[in-house]
C-alpha cells in the first residue's frame, strides 16, 4: 500500500451519509485500487445507519486522554490498522471517522512515522462548511441526542467562541504541518450539492482524479427535523429521553414524509448569521485562496425566520407526530407480549421487513 487516505470529518458535513456509501460499495472501491479497511464491523453503515467510520475505535483511542471522548485500546486498534495496511493488495487504503478531527499532532507523527517505516504515505482529506450551518446541525444533533433544552441563539453564542475547529484556515496549517505540503485535500461542503454525483462522487474525484461511473448521488443518513418535530424534542429532553426516541421521531418522519416536506427556513435570528459570517470571513478568504482553488462559501441567503420560542403549533402536523408515536410503542408491546406468550422452545416469528430509515 503507497498511501493512506485519513477522512476527517469535518463534524457536520455529511461523513455518515459518506461512510454508509464506503461501507456500501467496498468492492466497488477495491476495484478501484481503494481499500475502506475492514478495521470494525461494517454491518451497521451497510444497512445504512450511524456509525462513526471503520476507524471509531482507533480515532478514539488517538485523543488526548483528558477528552471526554477517549477510548483506551491498548494499542489493539492501532496495531489492526498496521496490520490491515500490511495484508491489504490495495494501492490505497481509507479510514474514516469525524474523530480525527480532534487527534493531536503528535498522536499523527507517531502514525506517519509508523507509515513511512512501511513504505507508506498518509495523506488526510475533510470537508468543511460554512460556521453557521455547523453550528446550527451542531445543535439540532445536541437537542436529538444530548438532551439539550435551550433555543439555538444560546446555543451557538455559547458554542462559536470556543470551537476552534470553527477556524478553517488555522486548522489547514495546522494539519499541513503534519501531514506535509501536497498531502492534505480540504473540500467544501456545498460544493458538493452542484457535483452531478453528490458528496460520494466529489469525494472520489478528489481521492482518484476521477468519479467511476458506477457512483450515485446519496441520500441523506439523518434528515434535519421540522420547528414543529425540534419543539417537542425540548419539551421531551426535561425527561431524559433514550436516543431511540430520537429515533422513532427521525424514521417517522421520513415513513411519513414528513421530511420531504419542509419548506426552507431558518431558526436563527438573520442578524446572528450575518454576525457569524462577518466573525469568520478571514479565516474563510485565507482558506479559499490556499486550500480550496478560491472555492468559497455560498454568500448569505435570506430565508423564512422560524423564531421556536413564540411557533405557533399545527395540531394536524403534531397529531401526526404524535399518532407515529403511539403505532410505534403499540408495536413494540405487541411484540413484547408476543415474546412473553410463545413457549420456549417455539422460535421467533420472523418480523415484517420495512424500509430502513434514513438520518444524517
Amino acid at each position: 500500500m503507497n498511501a493512506l487516505w485519513i477522512h476527517a470529518g469535518m463534524p457536520k458535513c455529511g461523513s455518515s451519509a459518506l461512510q454508509v456509501f464506503l461501507a456500501r460499495h467496498r468492492e466497488q472501491l477495491l476495484s478501484a485500487g481503494i481499500d475502506y479497511l475492514p478495521l470494525g464491523d461494517l454491518s451497521r453503515a451497510r444497512q445504512g445507519q450511524i456509525t462513526s467510520g471503520n476507524a471509531g475505535l482507533l480515532s478514539r483511542s488517538l485523543l488526548d486522554p483528558s477528552d471526554a471522548a477517549y477510548v483506551r485500546a491498548d494499542g489493539n486498534a492501532y496495531q489492526s490498522l498496521l496490520d490491515a495496511i500490511s495484508a491489504s493488495e490495495a494501492e490505497s487504503g481509507l479510514i474514516s471517522s469525524e474523530f480525527f478531527a480532534y487527534v493531536g499532532s503528535d498522536a499523527y507523527l507517531r502514525l506517519i512515522a509508523d507509515l513511512r517505516a512501511r513504505a507508506c504515505v498518509a495523506k488526510c482529506i475533510y470537508y468543511v462548511r460554512r460556521q453557521d450551518q455547523v453550528l446550527i446541525s451542531g445543535y439540532m444533533q445536541a437537542v436529538k441526542r444530548h438532551h439539550y433544552c435551550g433555543y439555538p441563539e444560546d446555543f451557538v453564542r455559547d458554542m462559536a467562541p470556543h470551537n476552534a475547529l470553527l477556524n478553517y484556515h488555522d486548522q489547514a496549517r495546522r494539519f499541513e504541518a503534519v501531514f506535509g505540503t501536497g498531502n492534505l485535500v480540504v473540500g467544501v461542503y456545498e460544493a458538493t450539492q452542484r457535483h452531478p454525483k453528490g458528496l460520494a462522487g466529489d469525494f472520489l474525484d478528489k481521492l482518484l482524479g476521477h468519479c467511476p461511473p458506477w457512483v450515485q448521488p446519496q441520500p441523506a443518513i439523518n434528515p434535519s427535523p421540522s420547528p414543529v418535530e425540534l419543539k417537542l424534542m425540548l419539551a421531551a429532553n426535561q425527561y431524559r429521553p433514550r436516543m431511540r426516541f430520537s429515533d422513532i421521531l427521525a424514521a417517522n418522519s421520513v415513513r411519513s414524509g414528513r421530511s420531504q416536506l419542509y419548506e426552507p427556513h431558518q431558526i436563527l435570528p438573520p442578524a446572528l448569521i450575518k454576525q457569524l459570517i462577518d466573525d469568520f470571513a478571514e479565516q474563510n478568504q485565507r482558506l479559499a485562496a490556499q486550500d480550496t482553488d478560491g472555492e468559497g462559501f455560498p454568500p448569505y441567503q435570506e430565508l423564512p425566520y422560524v423564531d421556536l420560542k413564540t411557533i405557533p403549533i399545527d395540531t394536524d402536523e403534531l397529531m401526526t407526530i404524535l399518532a407515529g408515536f403511539l403505532v410505534n410503542f403499540d408495536q413494540r408491546l405487541a411484540t413484547l407480549e408476543s415474546s412473553a406468550n410463545r413457549p420456549a422452545n417455539v422460535p421467533a416469528a420472523t418480523p415484517t421487513s420495512r424500509p430502513a430509515a434514513k438520518r444524517a
